[in-house]
């Protein structure tokens, strides 16, 4: 018999436990035995055997009207703490979101952009928060970029339809190339022409 554990919840002060168990007998008489105040959450076990999981849940001794109400408030204040966590993560990311989109408003406008472009889309930047238009210079760049990776793919049938590219938008940077190295693609074969 493989060894089992259950996982515990003390009714007195919340902690939750884990009791082992060398066997599924052992484990079935202490269900049965269940001491006051002390919750059986769940089940922890290598078997998956359907038969065993119902034969255990049945051994546990169901709780009395005390435990029930003690089960009942924990839950519910549970539940409260939970919908507490969910509504900070909720704000904590909104205020987040709109440090960053403040921080790329403030930074250097002819910072490098990270772009993004879809044959059948077109342009746009890949951080949302980063509002600045793609500028004439960058678009040229990048379809030239593009133009260059279709002669790659051309002889297997494709062309190039997305890209992915770090392009200075406006002056160049003493020593530095409008579009830096790294930059991504995807070639599919073309889309037969609509009629």
């Amino acid at each position: 018999m493989a060894k089992l554990d259950l996982r515990l919840r003390d009714l007195e002060t919340a902690e939750l436990l884990i009791a082992s168990f060398e066997s599924e007998d052992d484990a079935a008489t202490w269900l049965r035995e269940r001491p006051p105040m002390m919750e059986v959450i769940g089940l922890i076990a290598d078997s998956s055997d359907p038969v065993m999981h119902q034969m255990l849940r049945a051994a546990v001794r169901p709780l009395d009207p005390d435990e029930a109400e003690v089960v009942q408030r924990m839950d519910a204040a549970d539940a409260v703490a939970r919908t507490a966590r969910e509504i900070e993560h909720v704000r904590r990311s909104a205020a987040e979101a709109e440090a960053h989109r403040e921080s790329m408003r403030q930074a250097d406008p002819n910072r490098l952009m990270q772009i993004s472009w879809a044959r059948a889309e077109g342009f746009s930047m890949m951080d949302p928060a980063d509002e600045r238009e793609v500028t004439p210079a960058a678009q040229a760049a990048v379809l030239e970029w593009v133009r260059e990776r279709d002669g790659w793919v051309a002889d297997r049938g494709m062309i190039v339809v997305e890209a992915t590219l770090s392009v200075w938008p406006g002056d160049l940077p003493k020593g530095e190339t409008r579009v830096q190295q790294g930059g991504k693609f995807i070639p599919a074969a073309p889309l037969p022409p609509t009629t």
